[in-house]
């Protein structure tokens, strides 16, 4: 979800009441609108476990003693041929090898920083939500994907948004500007939880 800094969203499918929210789980959800930059990046910090990616943390953690070494020798090459005594030379070469370690380590943790939220059209385009008795069908531009009940983990609410927490795959966000009012989200929130219990009690007497 990429995009401008203004955000908007259609509902429909059902009366956003909290006592037909309870009522008729039946009657599907379809929300359609787009996620500002602003909105991602909320998410993302609410969601993401740390800012700098693993890969990220191997390389400088193996590039910060190549850094140091190579400082070490070329300092020590240097005051040697000043005329340096031993311990001076040592004691030096060590203190600059550690601070250019430590540096390297620091600049390129920097420089790893997730600073980009968005992938490809995801801000720009228009996404739609469309949740009904067998699970969630997530749609943007091209890209259809469809979420059954049975593979949603848990379905949580937040104060900016609503979270449908998919095993083994991309979790789903409605934003908060996606709704008029808090009771809007609030029955939104309880229609699907409604038809995820619904769904799973079914499969259990199925079973």
């Amino acid at each position: 979800m990429v995009g401008t800094e203004t955000s908007s969203a259609n509902i429909t499918s059902f009366p956003l009441s909290d006592d037909s929210a309870e009522e008729d789980i039946a009657t599907g959800i379809i929300l359609s609108g787009q996620i500002s930059e602003k909105e991602l990046r909320s998410v993302a910090r609410k969601v993401r476990k740390g800012r700098v990616g693993p890969t990220s943390v191997y390389y400088a953690g193996v590039t910060a003693p190549a850094i140091s070494a190579g400082m070490a020798t070329l300092v020590a090459a240097s005051l040697e041929r000043a005329g340096w005594n031993p311990q001076a030379l040592l004691m030096t070469s060590s203190i600059i090898a550690a601070m250019a370690g430590i540096s390297w380590y620091l600049i390129f943790m920097r420089w790893s920083y997730r600073q980009d939220f968005g992938r490809g059209n995801e801000l720009k385009a228009t996404t739609e939500i469309h949740a009904d008795e067998l699970g969630v069908y997530w749609t943007r531009g091209a890209l259809q994907t469809r979420i059954y009940w049975s593979g949603v983990e848990d379905i949580e609410y937040h104060a900016r948004f609503i979270r449908i927490r998919v095993t083994d795959g991309d979790d789903v966000f409605l934003p908060k500007s996606w709704f008029g009012k808090a009771r809007q989200k609030k029955a939104v929130y309880k229609r699907l939880c409604g038809m995820r219990d619904a769904a799973m009690e079914a499969a259990q007497e199925a079973a």
